[in-house]
């Protein structure tokens, strides 16, 4: 997907509800590459699945932050 397309994908999520609440709603990345390809953008699943992992925390980092605390931040 070119940065052109993201971009417009983007804005097409942040401006329509409807098209953004479709592609949460969607239960697989093939299904919201079947979606978005509906609506003329040129996206693989790999590539919602890709941008679905961005973010997520696995549990050892949830475990970390939990309670917004850190061991590794020294307060003294």
């Amino acid at each position: 997907m070119s940065q052109d397309q993201l971009d417009a994908l983007i804005a097409r999520i942040a401006s329509d509800p409807t098209f953004a609440a479709a592609l949460s709603a969607a239960a697989t990345a093939e299904e919201a590459q079947g979606i978005a390809a509906e609506q003329g953008f040129d996206v693989t699943a790999s590539e919602f699945a890709a941008a679905a992992s961005i973010g997520t925390l696995s549990d050892d980092d949830l475990e970390a932050v939990a309670g917004g605390f850190s061991a590794n931040v020294r307060l003294c």
